[in-house]
């Protein structure tokens, strides 16, 4: 009995879902409602504004972009004018407009016109900079000094437009400054800029931490192939223990480079190590081991010149540097070598040198050849020679005799450079030192010799470079004759006292103008850089070369010029006046290498 109930109920279930499924089959569905795709159409912007934020507006805005070939439906436009509005005001504020009146119209028609308006008002300045210092660099001289750095090097100072760009631009700066060398951790903790919309001002306040003082631990090395680790350990001029200063980090990255065996060098102190005992990091990419590389150049001094270099970093496979030079132009032509061998514990190195050489020179021409051997030192700011040369000489001096000598001569050099930045000062100072003396019996005239000369960088303003320049030199000697015209003293020219021909101001001879035994030179000049890389100069030399030293007469040359700090090397013209001559010269000296 229950199967058959359970078939009866299958059975009703199958015949009511058949009829189900029928009768949807065969019912009428309803009418889709039908679509109205709305109206499209182009349109065209244009934008009232000062011409500075309109061209920006029309490079930086989606709305301009859309515009160019788009169909767009009104509601598409109205946000898109929207966005455009929002845009605008966000890129005025960034720019110190934060009181900008922006409005919108918009035409419809075929095709339709928006209209961008905006008075963009008084722009915000900087009012105030308030630059606050935590951590060990406040407590201690030389932190006091860095910190002075900072504030001297701020970028965006009271007085000026306060823009977005330019604030994030000062606070890398300035957390630059404080963090290279001993202070590597350094960071920004706090900075706000509190902006008064009513005022147009902009208070602005940056705290630093500069976190703990790095002291040297060695180094770590990475990127070496054909050359031993100790070629980069012994130039390294930080003593453990010695804290990191930016000066020493910037010399040590130079000599890496001017080596010869790296074309990049990077540093990192590891802030990540103990403070009394970090390692600095160096990573170099190694240099070609050959290399050549020409020149050419034009001064009113020498004329045309040509020049070719060749250097071979990895001589005998032992890192010994090979250098020569071929240089060639209308007064001088000269050929040198010079062997170096691998940097020693410490940073020094011996050279050992040839050179052969002519000139000819305010009619005097000079065949002369050298060999000499020096050893040198120092990687901080005063590097140090010790040189000991043989020279052989010949000249002939129009209207007069011709001279032989020699000399074996033994001489020490210092250099000496404080600067406030290693690649593009504006104040400090540059010195050499030279002292040196013949060898008894080894010279056709026993003599001793020193130099001396300095240059003065003093900023004035904003854009504005004084250099004073002086040079002096003396002979010890019975006579300047026998002596080699190398040891003597010529000026005159582009580098030395303008308004007169190149070493033309010396001794007369028979028709020539030769070396004396006295020099006293100076120089004052003031840059402005008037636009970027370019400047204008006015200067006033003056000096002599003489020997007797009651025959002193100083030539004057007075003039203006101008300066261009291209990216293949200085151009300088100038227009000096020689109170000597009374005559007017064009100083011009340019070149490049590739």
């Amino acid at each position: 009995m229950y199967r058959l109930v359970s078939r009866f109920f299958f059975a009703f279930a199958v015949l009511l879902g058949s009829a189900l499924v029928h009768s949807q089959e065969i019912a009428p569905q309803p009418a889709a409602p039908e679509v109205v795709e709305p109206e499209r159409f182009r349109f065209s912007v244009s934008i009232e504004a000062p011409k500075p934020i309109a061209a920006m507006l029309e490079k930086g805005l989606d709305l301009v972009r859309w515009a160019a070939d788009a169909q767009v439906t009104e509601p598409l436009l109205k946000r898109l004018v929207a966005e455009a509005l929002t845009a605008t005001r966000d890129a005025l504020a960034a720019d110190g407009y934060f009181s900008a009146d922006v409005r919108s119209d918009i035409e419809l028609g075929k095709p339709a016109r928006v209209l961008i308006r905006v008075e963009p008002g008084p722009r915000t300045v900087v009012a105030d900079v308030n630059l606050r210092f935590h951590g060990v660099a406040a407590g201690d001289a030389h932190g006091e000094a860095q910190i002075a750095a900072v504030r001297r090097r701020w970028l965006l100072k009271p007085g000026e437009p306060f823009r977005q760009e330019a604030w994030e631009a000062a606070k890398r700066r300035a957390l630059t400054v404080l963090a290279s060398g001993r202070y590597a951790a350094a960071r920004i903790t706090e900075s706000s800029a509190h902006v008064d919309p009513a005022a147009r001002t902009a208070r602005l306040e940056v705290e630093f931490d500069s976190g703990p003082e790095f002291r040297a631990g060695g180094t770590r090395v990475s990127g070496l192939q054909r050359y031993p680790e100790r070629i980069v350990e012994n130039m390294n001029p930080f003593e453990p223990g010695e804290p990191y200063e930016l000066t020493k980090l910037q010399i040590f990255q130079r000599r890496l480079l001017e080596s010869g065996y790296f074309s990049t060098a990077r540093m990192e102190i590891d802030t990540r190590a103990p403070p009394e005992s970090a390692p600095l990091e160096v990573i170099v990419v190694e240099a070609r081991s050959q290399r050549i590389d020409t020149g050419i150049s034009f001064s009113t001094d020498t004329q045309l010149g040509l020049q070719t270099d060749y250097t071979h970093a990895n001589v005998f496979d032992r890192a010994w540097r090979f250098r020569s030079r071929l240089r060639l132009d209308t007064k001088n032509q000269r050929l040198e070598g010079h062997f170096d061998t691998p940097p020693h514990p410490g940073g020094s190195w011996n050279t050992y040198s040839t050179k052969v050489e002519r000139t000819d020179i305010q009619n005097q021409v000079t065949r002369q050849a050298m060999v000499g051997a020096a050893h040198n030192w120092g990687l901080e700011r005063t590097p140090s020679q010790l040189a000991l040369s043989a020279h052989t000489e010949r000249k002939k001096i129009e209207g007069s005799d011709i001279e032989d000598s020699h000399a074996v001569f033994l001489g020490y050099r210092k250099t000496l450079r404080y600067t406030d930045d290693l690649l593009s000062p504006r104040r400090g100072v540059f010195a050499t030192l030279q002292i040196g003396t013949s060898i008894p019996g080894l010279a056709t005239q026993d003599f001793i010799r020193g130099t001396a000369k300095g240059t003065f960088l003093i900023p004035a303003g904003e854009r504005g470079e004084l250099a004073i320049r002086a040079e002096a030199g003396a002979v010890a000697a019975d006579s300047r004759f026998g002596i080699p015209s190398t040891f003597l003293f010529r000026t005159g020219g582009d580098q030395t006292v303008r308004g007169y021909a190149f070493e033309s101001i010396g001794v007369p001879q028979g028709n020539a103008i030769v070396g004396g035994r006295y020099l006293l030179l100076g120089s004052v000049e003031y840059t402005r850089w008037i636009a970027g890389d370019w400047g204008a100069a006015v200067f006033i030399d003056a000096g002599d070369a003489f020997d007797d030293r009651s025959a002193f007469d100083a030539a004057f040359g007075y003039g203006i010029g101008a300066r261009w700090r291209s990216p293949i090397g200085p151009f300088r013209a100038d227009i000096a006046y020689g109170e000597r001559t009374k005559s007017v010269r064009l100083h011009f000296s340019a070149g490049f290498t590739f």
